[in-house]
Formats: C-alpha cells, sequence, structure tokens
C-alpha cells in the first residue's frame, strides 16, 4: 500500500483508487472484498470532498479517459504500481473476470504502458495468486 507523504502523493492515491472502482465495476458490480480494500486504502486519508469524488464514483464510476486526463505526470514505476494496485482489486475475489483484464488493458494504453510489460505485471499477479492458493492446500485451508 502507498504511504501517503506529500499532496501530490495524495492526489496520485486518489486518482489511483478512482481507477481501481472502475475495474471494480468492470464486471458490472463490485464485491464485498473489492470494496473493503479500497476502504483499507482510504481510511482517514482523504477530506470530506474527496471522499464525496470517491463516493460519487462507487455510485457512478467515470470513464477511465476521464480520471487519466486529469492525472499528473507519473514515472515508469508509478504506473506500474498502479497497475499491480488495479489488478489487486480485480483479483480480491480471487478471479480475473475478461471484463477487469479489458478495463486494466485499458488503462495500460492510456497510461501508455507497453504490452510486454503489461503481460509482466499480470502473469506476475496471477502466478502470485496461484502462490496464495498453493500455500492453502499445504497447511490444509
Amino acid at each position: 500500500m502507498m504511504t501517503v507523504r506529500t499532496e501530490q502523493e495524495k492526489l496520485l492515491l486518489l486518482t489511483s483508487i478512482r481507477l481501481m472502482i472502475c475495474v471494480g465495476h468492470a464486471d458490472g458490480y463490485m464485491g464485498e472484498q473489492e470494496i473493503a480494500r479500497i476502504y483499507e486504502m482510504v481510511n482517514s486519508r482523504f477530506t470530506l470532498r474527496e471522499r464525496q469524488i470517491l463516493i460519487d464514483d462507487f455510485d457512478e464510476p467515470k470513464p477511465p479517459e476521464q480520471i487519466i486526463s486529469n492525472m499528473q505526470a507519473m514515472t515508469n514505476t508509478e504506473k506500474l504500481t498502479l497497475l499491480r494496485q488495479l489488478y489487486r482489486i480485480a483479483l480480491a475475489d480471487n478471479r480475473l473476470s475478461s471484463a477487469e483484464q479489458k478495463t486494466i488493458h485499458r488503462i495500460a494504453a492510456l497510461l501508455c504502458i507497453g504490452s510486454d510489460k503489461l503481460q509482466q505485471v499480470e502473469d506476475w499477479m496471477l502466478e502470485g495468486l496461484y502462490w496464495k492458493e498453493r500455500w492453502k492446500q499445504i497447511v490444509g485451508e
């Protein structure tokens, strides 16, 4: 999870969460695990106005193009970290729907993340999911 230190980092986190909401809604609804992950990130980090933006996005998510058009410039590491967070939200229910995957790919293209790098992150996230499930089998959960 990102630690917010500056106003710019706070704005980046707010924008990231708004994009996570887009991904969460991609398959038609946001599940409890997805909502819980987002609430975890929000905590008390945001002003009332900023929280209202997020609540509005839960009710009526904005298109990624609209959100990204208002973003400040991001480093490549910040973009890839955001991509990882988008997958984390999508995989909160331990599966990646095709609608969630398409939305993440669309956001990656808008962020100018190359398809090779996108595939590396997706493979890494899915591999992590496999390892978590494998551990549950090992310990008998």
